[in-house]
């Protein structure tokens, strides 16, 4: 696999990030009354039971006699039943989670990509179809620069990881980063102009490109990046290489300056196939970089995943997506976060539910992604990394705060954790001083 290094002219169409709302993902639920929408999923998951030849197992037990909480009721019977029939024995909880969402009047929402989520789980809809359909609706600037601009969410990865970089380069003259899915590589100019205040540092960025259809893109986000480099007197190399399995990183000169920069699970990213985020992480393994930065959503990080069950998962969603969704709407305001729910974190909620691994397979591809930082140790980010942090949720408002603990650093809203950065460090580097 060859190079790809960006011609060095500048191209002319500016990347446009306003807050003009994009068309919503159009969902059944956008052209039905509340009794349809009700039917019509009961009678979704009912289909998805008869296809299987699986009766409803529907029961007494979650019915209320209450006419106000008949149809959440409903709903909650119909998620429950597609949890069975996934092939869980019990639900342990989950209509009572869900029916606590009622008084925020975010529950028919939730339930509702709750609901589709298990759908396509129960529907074995493939992965890869799957993470087309959300792609295909997610890929509208506007809802990352609302991230951006309202809430620490997307300054919190990107500072934490750029502040991780320049302490872990401070001794060097040339840094190399693999970045996996630069998009439009919004992350790196601030770092340009930090090291542009050393004196000779050169700094080379290879975007690791995971789909074939983003080059042309990538290409522009390269060019855009050379011409601001320039503009700071940052002495800057831009390459991009399509991955399209991990023997690819062996044509990349590795060394003690060799960076890997890996955000999964973002709001204001493209969710990941896990065999992107595979193929990347074995890769630069083979290359014993000198750091590994890793950012990801809390409720789907590596360490986690492969030692919970579908249903515990399951509890944990509500509650991230929950707290999630609280966070938002604080930064938002009422308006702006449901018009961010239906088009961005209602599609995440339905991919995350749906691409969960069950299975021994499923778990075994998860546990072995993670397993390949097995050669890496974690460290501590650095004070002046974990004030820098706090500072930065603390702009914003009370409800934001950091915790620093086990080497990861974590954006929280109240008592939960949304997004996690850890630095990794090759195990034979502890002892050689780097």
């Amino acid at each position: 696999m060859n190079y790809e290094q960006a011609p060095l002219i500048y191209y002319n169409t500016e990347l446009q990030c306003n807050l003009e709302i994009a068309p919503a993902f159009p969902t059944e639920k956008d052209n039905l009354d509340t009794d349809q929408f009700i039917e019509s999923l009961l009678q979704m998951e009912a289909d998805c039971m008869v296809e299987a030849g699986i009766d409803n197992r529907c029961t007494g037990s979650h019915t209320s006699t209450s006419p106000v909480n008949h149809e959440s009721d409903s709903l909650v019977t119909s998620v429950d039943d597609t949890v069975h029939f996934v092939g869980f024995q019990e639900s342990n909880g989950i209509s009572e989670l869900l029916l606590s969402q009622t008084e925020e009047n975010l529950f028919s929402d939730m339930v509702f990509y709750f609901t589709q989520g298990l759908s396509y789980k129960c529907r074995d809809v493939p992965a890869l179809a799957l993470h087309e359909i959300v792609h295909a609706q997610n890929e509208t600037m506007s809802h990352f620069q609302m991230l951006k601009e309202l809430s620490p969410y997307v300054r919190f990865a990107q500072f934490t990881a750029n502040q991780a970089i320049l302490e872990a380069t401070r001794e060097e003259n040339e840094v190399h980063i693999l970045d996996l899915d630069i998009m439009d590589g919004i992350q790196w100019p601030p770092l340009m102009a930090d090291l542009a205040q050393r004196n000779n540092v050169s700094l080379r960025i290879t975007a690791i490109v995971g789909d074939p259809e983003k080059a042309a893109l990538v290409q522009q986000t390269g060019r855009r990046l050379v011409e601001f480099a320039e503009s700071v007197g940052q002495t800057f190399r831009f390459d991009q290489m399509t991955m399209e399995k991990e023997e690819d990183f062996d044509k990349i000169e590795g060394g003690h300056t060799l960076i890997a920069n890996c955000m999964i699970h973002q709001l204001h990213l493209n969710d990941r196939n896990l065999l992107v985020v595979k193929n990347f992480l074995n890769g630069v393994s083979r290359l014993s970089p000198k750091l590994v930065v890793l950012v990801e959503e809390e409720l789907l990080n590596f360490a986690k995943v492969s030692s919970v069950s579908y249903v515990e998962f399951f509890h944990e969603a509500i509650q991230h997506y929950t707290a999630l969704s609280h966070s938002l709407q604080y930064s938002y305001g009422r308006v702006g976060f449901e018009l961010f729910q239906k088009d961005t974190m209602g599609l995440r909620i339905m991919d995350s539910v749906g691409s969960f691994p069950i299975g021994r397979e499923e778990k075994m591809s998860w546990e072995e992604s993670f397993s390949l930082l097995k050669n890496f140790k974690p460290i501590p980010m650095s004070a002046t990394n974990v004030s820098q942090a706090k500072l930065l949720a603390g702009l914003l408002g009370k409800g934001y705060w950091v915790q620093n603990e086990n080497s990861r650093l974590s954006l929280c809203w109240k008592s939960r954790p949304l997004t996690t950065a850890s630095s990794w460090i090759p195990r034979h580097a502890l002892g050689s001083g780097h």
